[in-house]
């Protein structure tokens, strides 16, 4: 034999699947099979997307890597270690015979320092060009052959 609670989960189901009309009595009985209906749903959408084991732990080592950072910060032991700076250089250039384009290019050259970690400091030396993109909007708007290059002025520690 049913027992009751599944009996009242099957009219509930039979109720909404075939919209039958209820009586005044019967329906804060079934507002509650609906709320917990969404709730046992939600639950279960929850625990199946929690994802697979391997995502857990990368996350979990991840999180475990960055609150030593904070707490290494925090310490100031990253405060001894060396900083590695790179003063780099962006200015535009053009593919132009006019001095005063030539001359603004080089007027609004903008020289700007910027720490970087030790690997990227040891991959590039000084002159190195890092950027250097064409300008295809200046292009289709202006008829101008520009591009931006950005390149490696200097290199210290601090």
């Amino acid at each position: 034999m049913d027992s009751p609670l599944k009996t009242k989960w099957v009219l509930f189901l039979d109720i909404i699947l075939r919209n039958k009309s209820l009586a005044l009595d019967e329906k804060p009985k079934l507002l509650k099979m609906k709320k917990q209906l969404n709730i046992l749903l939600s639950l279960a959408i929850f625990s199946a997307s929690c994802g697979d084991n391997a995502e857990l732990k990368n996350l979990k080592k991840e999180n475990a890597a960055l609150v030593a950072q904070v707490n290494a910060l925090k310490a100031g032991t990253y405060a001894k270690s060396p900083k590695y700076f790179l003063k780099l250089r962006l200015r535009q250039s053009r593919l132009s015979l006019n001095i005063k384009k030539h001359i603004k290019d080089a007027v609004n050259s903008l020289d700007f320092e910027l720490p970087v970690d030790k690997d990227f400091y040891d991959s590039v030396s000084e002159g190195t060009e890092i950027i250097d993109k064409f300008r295809f909007g200046s292009f289709i708007l202006y008829g101008n052959l520009g591009d931006w290059e950005m390149t490696v002025k200097e290199k210290y520690v601090k």
